[in-house]
């Protein structure tokens, strides 16, 4: 039998994004790596401010920073 996961557990999977620009993209220096975060940084910015939640709570945080960057663009 073949345990195929469910939507409702991939939601549940935890995320791990870049608190400086919010990117998903984060990579582990393997070499640097002595426990889960050491080692950890953004694949974009090069960050080591490492955050995690659900992809939900990413989701409505980066729904809330693209309001933020429209409200600053249309206020120029």
């Amino acid at each position: 039998m073949v345990n195929n996961p469910t939507r409702k557990d991939e939601d549940n999977e935890p995320v791990f994004y870049c608190r400086g620009c919010h990117s998903l993209n984060i990579l582990i220096n393997q070499a640097l790596a002595s426990d889960e975060w050491d080692g950890c940084y953004c694949g974009k910015c090069g960050s080591t401010d490492i955050g995690q939640g659900t992809i939900d709570e990413w989701l409505k945080e980066e729904a809330k920073r693209k309001e933020k960057r429209r409200e600053i663009e249309w206020s120029k």
